[in-house]
């Protein structure tokens, strides 16, 4: 079982295409978050006693901004890892912050205590100021910036998660390059489906996923060689013959969110405001209600009629149920902008793979062939 707290409904930003929803003074108490690591931690155990499997917890810390509620975090942290040696588990640990309470202490200690840091910022200035904004209305970008240098290599801990949108796409792909030139070797690219794309910036969508392409093949022939979601994913999944069943998300099932006022969703992008209440599948109190979480189970998935022959399905993400959930209100309805965008991601991420494959790059063959490196084609 991974579960996420969510430990504050406060943000010291306003972001423009925010899915957290409205932003007040609600935290989440120490019985809470007790609670929600000994619930998790039971099924975890329980879990890989059916399964004979060994038992692995992913604990993560969201918001809100979660470093408001520094002190928690790290009480938190602590509970969970005497609790996961007593009990025999392994304990993965992430966090999600925008970097503005960031500074080189608490960089420090989440590294020591084995974070993978997931780092909101969206690139340059440019696009980042235009829709992550402060409070007051301020530009935050030089606030963020600076924690960038925590991160900085191929073995550091941290990830930028980059979210394009209509409003700053004509920014992304000088975003990307710019974060590569800072250091960053892990980039996510979150688009933002609820948004109202136009025509003209799906192209501009497309161009930019081209020249990121461009930039991504041209670490590998530098020697230096970044992540990026969009390339990697769909690399993979080529050679593999489609996403496996372990490529998608525990959605409710393996995986909860809990708000700050202790109630279970299957997502911690489902929690918002906590008001969403026929998505709420349980809470610390009671653990799962069963009846609700059996109804999320249930209708889970893909069920468009029209993705049944589609030739890239096996290699399309169709199964996000926060994503369909807030672009069509039905967790197992694909908004048509999710099919544009996948479509467009194969392609972008096939016209580089062959073209790396071609030239035969050994640290690109070394990445996602290890021992087929002397196949002969890409499968």
């Amino acid at each position: 079982m991974d579960v996420t707290l969510c430990l504050t409904h406060a943000c010291n930003l306003r972001c423009g295409y925010c899915y957290a929803g409205r932003k007040f003074s609600r935290r989440m108490s120490w019985d809470t978050a007790r609670r929600a690591l000994d619930f998790a931690f039971a099924r975890t155990l329980e879990t890989a006693a059916k399964t004979s499997r060994e038992p692995v917890c992913q604990l993560g810390f969201f918001g809100g901004e979660p470093l408001l509620e520094w002190d928690l975090l790290r009480k938190s942290t602590e509970y969970a890892l005497e609790a996961t040696a007593r009990l025999g588990i392994r304990l993965k640990r992430t966090v999600t912050t925008n970097l503005t309470l960031l500074d080189e202490p608490r960089a420090d200690w989440l590294r020591d205590h084995g974070f993978h840091v997931g780092l909101s910022i969206d690139g340059n200035a440019t696009m980042h100021d235009t829709l992550r904004r402060t409070s007051r209305g301020g530009p935050s970008h030089a606030a963020c910036a600076g924690a960038l240098r925590f991160f900085r290599g191929p073995d550091a801990n941290g990830e930028a998660i980059i979210v394009l949108d209509p409003r700053n796409i004509h920014h992304l792909a000088d975003s990307v390059g710019w974060l590569i030139g800072e250091g960053i070797r892990r980039i996510s690219l979150n688009p933002n489906f609820t948004a109202g794309w136009s025509v003209e910036t799906l192209e501009i969508w497309s161009e930019a996923y081209h020249r990121i392409g461009d930039l991504y093949a041209e670490t590998f022939r530098s020697g230096d060689p970044v992540r990026i979601n969009l390339f990697d994913g769909k690399i993979r999944a080529r050679i593999n013959g489609g996403y496996r069943p372990c490529d998608h998300c525990g959605f409710g099932e393996s995986e909860i969110a809990v708000s700050a006022a202790g109630f279970f969703y299957p997502c911690e992008r489902l929690v918002g405001d906590d008001t969403l209440v026929d998505l709420r599948i349980g809470d610390v109190k009671s653990g799962f209600h069963a009846d609700a979480r059996q109804r999320i189970l249930s209708s889970r998935g893909n069920q468009v009629s029209e993705c049944g022959d589609c030739p890239v399905r096996s290699r399309c993400v169709n199964w996000c149920g926060c994503v369909n959930y807030a672009s069509t209100g039905f967790i197992n309805q694909v908004p048509a902008i999710v099919c544009h965008h996948e479509k467009l991601s194969i392609h972008a991420a096939d016209r580089i793979a062959e073209l790396l494959f071609a030239e035969r790059n050994p640290l690109f063959l070394q990445r996602f062939y290890g021992h087929l490196i002397d196949h002969s084609s890409v499968r």
